[in-house]
């Protein structure tokens, strides 16, 4: 029995299947990890970027770093489209399969792909947050990405406070921001990540190296509560000690194997 058959068998007799997806599922749609060499994260420390009192910072001492920052972030984002893999997790989703993708990627491709249960422990960069109350707002992507551009090639200078008139206002009048996990900001629907992962039978773990916590504790404790463990990456981590089936490739390229031979399974 290969690799794909054996996750293919683990998926089918399985009564609860959830993923955890990382930056790897992502790259293969062209979004650059921190660690990728020539990457965004290269040229802007994802440590000042990353953080919001860092970006009002520099929006004020140096708003021309800042428009090029934002720009290389919304031509990253026009690109990349779902890749396979995405795809596949959306069909297992339709299968009856899948239950939940808890995912750490702020790119939305999941929910672009068709899954419909997805918790995003990073938040999404198409959805809004009020800053007043909390509140959250969707945010169609094409359109926020063609209007941010077009803001930000601008040719009378840049000015944050006019970015952000992108984002709508919020019904009690406070004022909104991409609904993003920033370095030092709680991490969201991690409770109910943690709930699915206690009672899953199978978890697939996609293109995540296991290094941010407290998100990559959640493998640990489906494995602790008895669940089966697929892993797909390209090189072994820390998940590699407890996974069932490791299999060292794309994800892209592993998972449309593995639903070639669900699909024979679940034909009989």
């Amino acid at each position: 029995m290969d690799l794909y058959e054996a996750a293919a068998k683990l998926l089918a007799r399985a009564q609860r299947v959830s993923a955890f997806t990382g930056a790897g599922i992502s790259a293969e749609s062209g979004i650059p990890t921190f660690r990728d060499p020539g990457g965004i994260w290269d040229q802007f420390d994802p440590e000042e970027f990353g953080t919001a009192e860092g970006i009002l910072a520099l929006a004020q001492r140096e708003p021309e770093r800042i428009r090029r920052f934002l720009l290389g972030v919304v031509e990253i984002f026009e690109q990349a489209k779902p890749n396979p893999a995405h795809k596949a997790l959306a069909e297992l989703e339709r299968l009856g399969i899948l239950s939940v993708v808890i995912t750490q990627n702020v790119d939305a491709l999941h929910t672009d792909a068709g899954s419909l249960s997805v918790y995003e422990v990073h938040g999404s960069m198409f959805r809004a947050r009020c800053t007043r109350c909390g509140r959250r707002y969707p945010l169609e992507k094409q359109s926020l990405l063609k209007h941010a551009r077009e803001l930000l090639q601008e040719s009378n200078g840049f000015r944050l406070e006019k970015a952000l008139t992108i984002m709508p206002v919020c019904d009690c009048g406070g004022l909104t921001r991409p609904d993003v996990v920033m370095f030092g900001e709680a991490v969201q629907q991690l409770n109910q990540s943690f709930r699915a992962a206690s009672s899953t039978d199978v978890m697939l773990v996609l293109g995540t190296s296991g290094v941010v916590y407290p998100a990559a504790a959640i493998p640990h404790q489906a494995q602790q509560a008895g669940a089966k463990i697929i892993e797909i990456n390209p090189s072994e981590n820390c998940y590699s000690a407890i996974t069932d089936v490791f299999i060292k490739e794309q994800n892209g390229a592993a998972m449309p194997k593995i639903m070639e031979h669900l699909h024979q399974l679940l034909r009989g």
